[in-house]
């Protein structure tokens, strides 16, 4: 994966295996895939070996492209107009959603997002930016549609690589089948193994016999035209890439659930150093309203809104998700909450009725989820004394900049208490800084990207009930 994916918190090596296991289960039984079905068979030269080495890199430099793709489902082929971007790489889609409508889809390797649909959204290329919720891709999956859009996108995934494939492997494993006309083009039509990078652990993890192959109709400049894949129906599962079709793909860009616009990591300044050495102790003395948002599971976003003091290092929140409604209250030695109907906040908080869970209790990782990760995060955005300036120039990384020219934000990581040492882009935690202050923290989670707004305010001190207080510190 290019080092400037937005997608940290998916592992390459993860999803590939995923699909690979996916497509060898589905087979390589589709009548129109058998033989009969096409001109003579016969080996690829080399010209045809190397055309076909070098379409993955061709595919990572090119625009993105508009896509049109055909899916067996149910007994019929359904349409589905999208778009799709190599380098992140992330499509957009606009779905029929079985009940005789549509939906708006995001895919990124991994992850899966919908939205209610927004036609007029969709023509101009454009994604909104609310109202998405997030599943895991093949196991997240409900229904046959979903099933195979999941392997058909999984798949056009595979199909970018920043270095050229190996000619003389294809060689040897691909064939020549056809010739044909695409788009007023003329292609040819080569049975190969599915492209992907592997390593010793995916060569482990994947069974032996999982090395399912696909169609790739390229024209004479390598440029690929069709690609088909077996989905586990009848007839293969086809998209055409209308590279002719042009478009403004500057809206074309994740949802902040699936890490946002794309990122590379460079080095931070001088300056941005000290702002970040900084950061925690100006919030020693501070206290600020946070909003949260949280995957947490296939399709269920959780949703908080409160305090964070650092003064008395508490966080108090309103949270609803599948579950219902609560009030959590936490600081640095545990947590408690109290189940409400009532979608306010309470100025102060009710004194009975708390569940308590102390940070040292051997259960409480059973009650310890992402949405009580991302506030802990938030009570550790805090410290006595700045950080260490040099440490921060040497381990902090700027991984984009959003706003304007005169209102710049920072999109920045860098270790906190002894966080794990990660691959610059692929930290557990980022955090947004505007003004030389902290304004959001996002955290990755297997669902997607859980954030946190943070917006100062000069907060009352929270008075924890004393038989909470008593536990938690």
């Amino acid at each position: 994966m290019s080092s400037t994916t937005s997608i940290p918190f998916k592992s390459a090596l993860m999803w590939v295996v995923a699909i690979i296991a996916a497509v060898a289960v589905a087979g390589w039984f589709a009548v129109s895939c058998s033989p009969g079905n096409s001109q003579a068979e016969r080996p690829v030269s080399d010209e045809e070996a190397a055309l076909l080495a070098g379409m993955r890199q061709k595919n990572h430099e090119a625009a993105p492209v508009a896509l049109r793709m055909s899916l067996p489902v149910e007994g019929e082929t359904l349409t589905v107009d999208g778009y799709l971007d190599w380098q992140v790489p992330m499509a957009y889609a606009r779905v029929p959603d079985g009940a005789g409508g549509y939906e708006l889809v995001q895919a990124v390797p991994g992850l899966i997002a919908t939205s209610a649909d927004d036609e007029p959204a969709f023509a101009e290329v454009r994604v909104p930016e609310d109202g998405w919720t997030t599943r895991a891709m093949l196991s997240g999956a409900g229904t046959q549609l979903e099933t195979t859009l999941d392997i058909l996108v999984s798949s056009l995934f595979t199909l970018t690589a920043e270095a050229a494939d190996d000619p003389a492997k294809l060689a040897e494993d691909a064939v020549w089948r056809e010739e044909g006309i695409i788009d007023g083009e003329a292609v040819d039509s080569f049975r190969a193994p599915i492209m992907v990078e592997t390593d010793e652990q995916a060569s482990e993890s994947a069974a032996p016999e999982a090395a399912p192959e696909a169609l790739y109709s390229l024209d004479g400049d390598g440029n690929l035209r069709r690609f088909q894949v077996n989905t586990g129906a009848e007839n293969l599962s086809a998209v055409d890439f209308l590279r002719e079709v042009s478009f403004d793909a500057a809206g074309l860009v994740p949802v902040d659930l699936l890490g946002g616009p794309q990122i590379a990591p460079e080095a931070v300044d001088e300056d941005l150093a000290g702002t970040i050495a900084d950061l925690r102790a100006k919030n020693w003395s501070e206290s600020a309203e946070v909003a949260l948002s949280v995957p947490v599971g296939d399709d269920q976003v959780a949703t908080g809104t409160g305090s964070v003091d650092w003064r008395t290092m508490t966080a108090y929140l309103h949270l609803s998700d599948a579950n219902g409604q609560r009030l959590l209250l936490a600081r640095p030695g545990g947590f408690a909450t109290l189940a409400v109907e009532d979608g306010e906040l309470p100025e102060t908080p009710p004194t009975e009725g708390w569940e308590i869970h102390e940070l040292t209790d051997e259960d409480v990782s059973s009650s310890f989820g992402a949405v009580e990760s991302l506030v802990y995060r938030l009570l550790e955005m805090a410290a006595e004394e700045s950080d260490d300036e040099d440490a921060i120039a040497e381990q902090a990384w700027l991984l984009r900049t959003d706003g304007t020219e005169d209102e710049p934000v920072s999109i920045v990581e860098f270790p906190v208490n002894g966080d794990a040492a990660a691959e610059p882009g692929r930290s557990a935690y980022r955090y947004h800084v505007a003004d030389e202050r902290l304004t959001e923290v996002e955290m990755m989670t297997y669902y997607g990207v859980a954030s946190a707004d943070v917006d100062y305010e000069d907060y009352p001190m929270v008075p924890v009930p004393a038989a909470v207080e008593e536990r938690i510190g």
